[in-house]
C-alpha cells in the first residue's frame, strides 16, 4: 500500500476547505432569502394596510360630500317650507343662491363616487367586494342624475361601472 503524498493531502485538505466555504455559502444564501421572505410579507402586510387606509379615506370623503350635498337639498326644501307658512314670495337671490349650492354639492359628491369607480374599474378595489356594497348607490344616481350622464359627461366611470354592473 502507497502511502499519501503530500500533494494528495493538500488536495484532501483543499476539497475539504471548498466543501465547509460552500456549506457557509449555503447557509448564508438560505438565511438571506428567509429575510427577503419575512421583508416582502411585511411589505404585503404594509401594502394591504395602506390599501385599507386609502379605501376608509375615500368612503370617508365620499360619506362627506353626500351628507353635505343632503345637507343643501334639506336646506332648500326647508326654504320652501319656511316661505309658504309665512305666506311670502320666494325670494329669487335666495333661491338662485340654495340652486348654486346644490349644484356645487352634488358635483362634489359625484367626483368622489367618480372616484371610487375609476379605482373599482381598474383594480385597486375587488369589484365583487364593492358592488354588494356601491351597486345600489350607483343605479340610483345614475337614475336620479341623469342629467349629469350624457355624451359629455364628466363621471365617466360612473357610466361604465354602471353599464359594467347593469349587464352582469
Amino acid at each position: 500500500m502507497m502511502e499519501p503524498s503530500v500533494t494528495d493531502w493538500i488536495s484532501a485538505y483543499s476539497s475539504l476547505f471548498s466543501t465547509i466555504i460552500s456549506l457557509c455559502i449555503l447557509f448564508i444564501a438560505w438565511f438571506q432569502i428567509k429575510q427577503v421572505r419575512v421583508q416582502l410579507k411585511n411589505l404585503e402586510e404594509s401594502q394591504r394596510n395602506s390599501t385599507l387606509m386609502t379605501v376608509l379615506e375615500l368612503e370617508s370623503e365620499l360619506n362627506k360630500r353626500k351628507e353635505y350635498f343632503d345637507q343643501c337639498s334639506f336646506e332648500v326644501r326647508q326654504y320652501n317650507i319656511d316661505i309658504n307658512l309665512r305666506g311670502e314670495n320666494p325670494n329669487s337671490d335666495s333661491l338662485e343662491l340654495l340652486q348654486d349650492k346644490i349644484k356645487v354639492s352634488r358635483e362634489n359628491y359625484l367626483n368622489a363616487l367618480d372616484r371610487l369607480s375609476y379605482c373599482i374599474l381598474h383594480k385597486y378595489l375587488l369589484d365583487r367586494d364593492w358592488k354588494t356594497e356601491y351597486r345600489d348607490v350607483i343605479f340610483e344616481v345614475v337614475d336620479n342624475f341623469s342629467e349629469c350622464f350624457g355624451v359629455s359627461s364628466r363621471f365617466r366611470s360612473i357610466k361604465k361601472i354602471y353599464e359594467k354592473w347593469k349587464n352582469e
